[in-house]
């Protein structure tokens, strides 16, 4: 074999080389780059999704609450209240006294 054959054979491993390198430095700055911007979105996420498990929970206690007043609403005292505020009903020996005010 020819000596400068083998020398650029030597000079092209290199250059072969040189360019991997800088293509492995660029791909891992590139994925650091996304890595943050990744990260970011993960809080970001954590967040949303912290904030949907308390609105979660209040709206779980809210349907208790609308089941125990529904409950309420269905018994016999309701139905009295309804009927004293609003109609103005009364008992048939009960005496009502009227402020003249």
């Amino acid at each position: 074999m020819r000596p400068a054959y083998k020398g650029r054979t030597r000079y092209h491993n290199r250059m072969g080389i040189s360019v991997v390198c800088v293509l492995v430095i660029v791909i891992a700055v590139v994925f650091a780059v996304n890595s943050g911007a990744l990260m970011s979105k993960k809080a970001e996420y954590q967040a949303q999704l912290d904030s949907l498990e308390a609105e979660l929970e209040s709206e779980t206690a809210r349907e208790e609450e609308l089941e125990e007043y529904e409950k309420y609403t269905q018994t016999m005292k309701f139905v009295e209240e309804v009927a004293r505020e609003k109609l103005g009903m009364v008992y048939e020996d009960e005496i009502i006294f009227k402020d003249n005010n």
